[in-house]
């Protein structure tokens, strides 16, 4: 859902006359324009006057009057087709091929206080004639003209007008978009006043963190007018036209907010700010809010979501065929037909879960971490306790009450680190087996005590022996550690899914 507003100035549009050639309602005999507007009134059987008593040029009647002589004529026929869009068509004809359904046509209506020699430049019957000629041409778009009555020169009031309207209509349709597709605002502010064109473009590129937003500029021909026999110059129309995400401007400054926040496992703030960039990084967009459920341990929602996300158009513009493949495959091993969970399923997702352990600890949540540390090797332990029914192999020995249960009884940490001793004939007095006894009891210290922990003090109580301690070099033994309680036959994947879609979307951010 595209909408397009078009602040509308002099020489937006132009007239075809009875002789073929087409004029504009903004070429008046000065700055070397040839007299349209006197040959205009000529054409409509009127004689050119002046508003009040006034007799000077600057008060002679002009667009205001003369718009309004010709939207009577085409109303009164219900025909607009001798109306010509000379800024516009070229977009307009493009763009309805492109989702545009909405066009917004800003036409001026000063206020009577406002002296004739200012008000006579008003544009809002050349809105309307743009309107029904627009109307004309595309039935199937829907177009309104707006019209505040406020002087061009007044910045102040012309900025209330617009944010009362232009902000209230974008978060009207922003609603919507539950429903319907996304809005992308578009303005195009060439040939208006520079007091209108500087607000709406301000406007706008306030509303990006709420949707794309795009400025189009009509290239103007060259020459503005061609001469089509002698002593009579008709207009030209443009062409062509540039299209300009404003989220381009902002883009050198946003993108390292973006990095920031990427790197330290911040998804839903990077997606904040990717929001006024989605026209050209959706992929990137998408993916940080696929990321950001993992951090709330949706793990199946956020592979549900990459799932999608490989196979969407911007994806596939920005990763080969090869890459989406090795994501698909990871994700497919996780995700079985039917979601089913399987016993290599289950394996994979745990060892996802390192991925959180390395955020937390870059972001020197290193209390978060070490949490996050302990609840990976109890969910693998617990694996391997339903995995290998560690309840008949006598590992594991039911209370009295409970005997019953089988597996579904829930083992606590303490028990199943016993019976992980048990299973590898290790004494307790070993150091891996002291070290899960450790780990067991700062975890309850941590959850009972609100203990803190600090790098240093996770090294000084788990590692002792290393003796300089960094985030890596934590996380390098802690995933060790994981690794040791693992099977024999079920080896550490070879990459971690989440870990890979982090670097590669860093690096998309980066280049």
């Amino acid at each position: 859902m595209k909408t397009l507003i078009i602040t509308v100035g002099t020489r937006q549009i132009g007239w075809r006359c009875k002789d073929g050639i087409v004029r504009s309602f903004g070429a008046d005999g000065d700055r070397g324009h040839p007299p349209h507007i006197d040959q205009l009134y000529a054409e409509f059987g009127e004689e050119r006057g002046y508003h009040g008593d006034a007799t000077k040029p600057e008060w002679r009647w002009s667009v205001r009057h003369l718009g309004k002589i010709a939207y009577q004529q085409c109303a009164a026929a219900e025909d607009f087709s001798s109306v010509e869009l000379l800024l516009d068509g070229v977009i307009l004809a493009e763009q309805i091929q492109d989702g545009l359904s909405h066009v917004i046509l800003w036409g001026t209506d000063q206020p009577e206080e406002v002296p004739w020699n200012f008000r006579r430049g008003d544009t809002l019957w050349l809105a309307k004639l743009m309107a029904g000629k627009i109307r004309q041409v595309y039935p199937q778009l829907q177009v309104d003209v707006w019209k505040p009555v406020v002087a061009v020169n007044q910045v102040e009031s012309i900025r209330r007008e617009v944010e009362s309207f232009i902000v209230q209509y974008a978060l009207e349709r922003l609603i919507q978009q539950e429903t319907d597709a996304p809005l992308t605002l578009q303005i195009q502010t060439k040939g208006s006043v520079p007091q209108i064109a500087n607000t709406l473009e301000i406007c706008a590129a306030a509303l990006m963190r709420q949707c794309p937003v795009e400025q189009l500029v009509p290239i103007e021909p060259s020459p503005l007018f061609e001469e089509v026999h002698e002593g009579c110059s008709g207009a030209c129309p443009a062409q062509t036209f540039s299209t300009i995400s404003l989220g381009q401007y902002f883009w050198p400054v946003e993108r390292e907010r973006i990095v920031s926040a990427w790197r330290r496992g911040d998804f839903t703030e990077a997606r904040v700010w990717l929001e006024s960039h989605r026209d050209r990084y959706e992929y990137l967009y998408e993916l940080a809010d696929c990321l950001a459920l993992t951090t709330n341990w949706q793990l199946d929602d956020a592979l549900k979501c990459l799932r999608e996300w490989i196979d969407r158009p911007s994806t596939k513009r920005q990763a080969s065929k090869k890459v989406r493949q090795d994501w698909r495959a990871q994700v497919q091993a996780m995700l079985p037909p039917g979601n089913s969970e399987t016993a290599s399923s289950k394996f994979f997702k745990i060892w996802e879960s390192c991925f959180l352990l390395r955020i937390e600890l870059c972001q020197q949540n290193f209390t978060a971490a070490f949490m996050q540390f302990a609840q990976t090797l109890e969910r693998l332990l617990f694996w391997r306790y339903q995995l290998e029914d560690w309840i008949n192999l006598g590992y594991i020995v039911l209370p009295p009450e409970k005997q019953n249960w089988g597996v579904k009884y829930k083992a606590s940490l303490a028990e199943l680190r016993l019976a992980w001793q048990k299973q590898q004939g290790l004494a307790g007095d070993e150091p891996l087996c002291q070290q899960l006894e450790t780990i067991n009891e700062l975890r309850n210290s941590v959850v009972h005590r609100s203990t803190p922990l600090t790098l240093e003090k996770l090294a000084s109580e788990l590692w002792p022996d290393l003796s300089t301690p960094s985030v890596e070099v934590i996380y390098a033994a802690m995933e060790e550690r994981v690794q040791g309680v693992c099977p024999a036959d079920w080896p550490k994947p070879s990459q971690s899914l989440l870990q890979t879609l982090y670097e590669w979307g860093l690096e998309q951010l980066q280049n």
